[in-house]
């Protein structure tokens, strides 16, 4: 692949933080240390963040990317881009001015170029040991368990597959119950005078303690000049907590959800408790500062009502950012039967789209909430229009039914035609 379809700034710039402790190049590519040799190794337990920053896997992240090596754990980013979708690469490469339409200019220009050339020039060593951007799991612990999620990001998964002994790993991982390793994080970041970004992910972090802790650190270290962010599920709502986040610059708070209707509360439950807390949650949103951002895996779960849940969210100007699915893979939309997917296909291509507003899009901008979630109807439409694969749409209606999920006349209509 080419240095433009390859190239992304996070080895650089962000440190990612497992719920098990072990750091990650991207929050985007699958967590494969954990439970390995390497895991043990590069872990908050054993390794400080300005390690790891200058370890023999990061260096040799850097390489790859400098020399547009793709990488088999840059997947997700290359499907996304290939449906049309927002991408955590290209969203990060944003970040350095750097922008796909006009790549090579801009990376030549970024005021980056320096760090990418040092490193270039030093087989892959960095000088930013601070990162400027921390993309952290406080936990595994969550109240859900997601028909498309699994044990790493979900404790009630992990007990329900221990139980089916289908699952040997542990239930609950989380990293900051070590207060050593929590303090040598929170300090490092906290002495990042450029800090600029922090987001922070579960299992639910609302559950966990240390997210309070932390917001109490930052504002300690009078740190609120950057864009913090978190993703709940929704269920719960805490008015003191968004006090203290009104504090910061810019604050997303991103919200996941599948649906506005019945067939959410089957892919991840309670759905008319988290619409009414999205509606908390709105209450607090001031431009310029704190937004609200529904954040959707679109899958062949969720696809048949997903346009109801983006008119509702255009109703609310609400903004939009999706991560279509994956894995598992039998779960990817472009595995429904032909005749679901073609009845899908009638139904979005009657989507109204928006006028094109002017300039380069930012997916991060919520301001253009429009023009992103038109994006998104785009890459369901791509993802409806390519070929499946019979053995795993197989596999999807066998899980369907062990699901019990066509008992309901209702969800039952959705996957037949």
């Amino acid at each position: 692949m080419s240095l433009k379809k390859v190239f992304c700034t996070v080895p650089w710039l962000e440190v990612h933080i497992n719920a098990d402790g072990t750091y990650h190049t991207c929050g985007a590519q699958r967590n494969s240390m954990s439970g390995s040799q390497d895991g043990e190794v590069y872990n908050v337990h054993n390794m400080s963040v300005s390690d790891w920053a200058n370890s023999e896997y990061q260096k040799s992240a850097r390489l790859k990317k400098i020399n547009g090596v793709a990488e088999s754990l840059c997947s997700m980013c290359y499907n996304e881009e290939a449906t049309g979708s927002s991408s955590k690469r290209s969203r990060e490469n944003l970040k350095s001015q750097i922008s796909d339409i006009n790549f090579y200019h801009d990376y030549k220009h970024s005021p980056d170029a320096s760090i990418f050339k040092y490193s270039e020039d030093n087989n892959g060593l960095t000088d930013i040991l601070h990162p400027i951007s921390y993309h952290m799991s406080l936990g595994n612990e969550c109240n859900l368990a997601c028909k498309m999620c699994n044990p790493t990001f979900s404790s009630k998964i992990a007990a329900a597959m221990v139980k089916e002994k289908t699952y040997s790993g542990p239930i609950r991982m989380n990293w900051t119950d070590n207060t050593q390793s929590w303090n040598s994080v929170i300090d490092t970041m906290c002495q990042t005078k450029n800090l600029k970004f922090v987001h922070i992910i579960g299992g639910e972090p609302l559950l966990n303690p240390r997210f309070n802790e932390l917001i109490d650190r930052l504002l300690q270290a009078n740190l609120t000049d950057i864009y913090l962010g978190f993703t709940t599920n929704g269920t719960m709502f805490d008015s003191k907590l968004l006090d203290k986040l009104s504090m910061f610059r810019h604050v997303d708070i991103g919200i996941s959800v599948e649906g506005s209707g019945k067939l959410n509360d089957y892919i991840r439950a309670q759905t008319e408790s988290v619409l009414g807390n999205i509606e908390h949650y709105l209450k607090y949103r001031k431009q310029g500062r704190v937004y609200v951002t529904i954040r959707t895996v679109p899958s062949a779960l969720s696809v048949h009502t997903l346009d109801d849940l983006y008119r509702w969210c255009i109703g609310k100007e609400v903004d939009v950012m999706s991560n279509i699915l994956t894995t598992p893979e039998y779960l990817q939309i472009r595995n429904l039967p032909v005749s679901v997917k073609q009845k899908l296909l009638d139904r979005y291509n009657k989507w109204e789209y928006s006028t094109p507003l002017p300039g380069i899009s930012d997916p991060r901008d919520p301001t253009r909430f429009r023009e992103h979630i038109d994006n998104e109807i785009r890459a369901v439409v791509q993802s409806l229009q390519q070929p499946g694969d019979n053995t795993l749409t197989e596999a999807l209606y066998k899980n369907l039914e062990a699901w019990q999920w066509f008992a309901d006349p209702e969800i039952k209509s959705y996957f037949y035609v």
